[in-house]
């Protein structure tokens, strides 16, 4: 006779998922109000800024449309973003690799030295790096913001990398180039498909940095065509007034993205985070 257990929700389990939604709900509030003003008039947000709208008007978006040239900004920071972040990754893995897998003098002053570029902020070093964009013609160019992405954010995709690849046994490598195969082989054919979670992480905080990053495009991009998303937030503030609405329906665009692409990543993500909880 079989006997079949049922799950019973205990006490203690209902007070965590009752925490749990509370948590969602003020996670998700403040995007929820977001696109709650974006479907206001302005007059309808004046008389109640954080409430349901009276009317929907989705009139904010086709009006953004037409005056700020969203999808070129949208097409703008979509590109310089899976560039930036497709180089941060590639340079990454293969630094890491060389620190964790390839034996040589000094590796680990050589891993200090790679970090030693997060302790300075972008900030600080502006107006020597804007002087020599000047000089190289770089000013106005995706190229100019790519170079910049890369080499700031590389040091923290560097410590991300060396700290997953310290997990995976040596003796894979090792094992493999007593076979005859090159560094090469190993990292493309036996590395590289292991660092799958790593490198979801990895692409979700180094993108979402570059997407939303509005200082180094408001002091390198002056040219209208090449404006990135965040820029075009700034278009619809005025010097005595904002238009809410508008910018709100402008920080839509900029989040919607980034959303859909955590959602496609999510479950590497989980692994990632999952594997390092037990293997650190």
């Amino acid at each position: 006779m079989n006997i079949v257990k049922k799950n019973k929700l205990k006490p203690k389990n209902i007070i965590r998922i009752f925490i749990l939604i509370i948590l969602t709900f003020i996670t998700l509030c403040p995007f929820l109000i977001l696109v709650m003003v974006s479907l206001k008039t302005k007059s309808d947000f004046m008389l109640n800024p954080l409430g349901i709208p009276i009317v929907w008007n989705f009139q904010n978006y086709i009006t953004v449309f037409k005056r700020s040239n969203i999808m070129q900004s949208f097409l703008n920071s979509s590109t310089i973003t899976v560039i930036s972040v497709l180089f941060q990754i590639v340079f990454g893995a293969m630094v890491g690799y060389a620190l964790t897998k390839m034996s040589f003098k000094h590796s680990k002053v050589f891993t200090s030295l790679f970090l030693v570029p997060m302790i300075f902020p972008i900030q600080a070093i502006m107006i020597p790096i804007y002087i020599i964009f000047i000089k190289l013609g770089l000013v106005n160019t995706y190229f100019g913001l790519i170079i910049i992405y890369i080499a700031t954010g590389l040091a923290l995709v560097i410590f991300m990398m060396t700290s997953f690849m310290r997990t995976i046994p040596i003796e894979i490598s090792e094992s493999a180039f007593v076979e005859g195969a090159g560094h090469l082989t190993i990292f493309f054919k036996l590395i590289l498909p292991l660092l799958k979670p790593i490198v979801a992480t990895t692409a979700i905080i180094s993108g979402l940095s570059i997407w939303n990053d509005f200082f180094m495009p408001l002091i390198m991009i002056t040219k209208k065509d090449l404006k990135t998303l965040p820029l075009k937030i700034y278009d619809f503030m005025g010097q005595y007034s904002s238009d809410w609405t508008l910018i709100a329906t402008c920080i839509v665009f900029v989040i919607v993205p980034i959303i859909i692409v955590y959602c496609m990543l999510q479950k590497y993500i989980i692994s990632g985070v999952a594997a390092g909880a037990i293997k650190g």
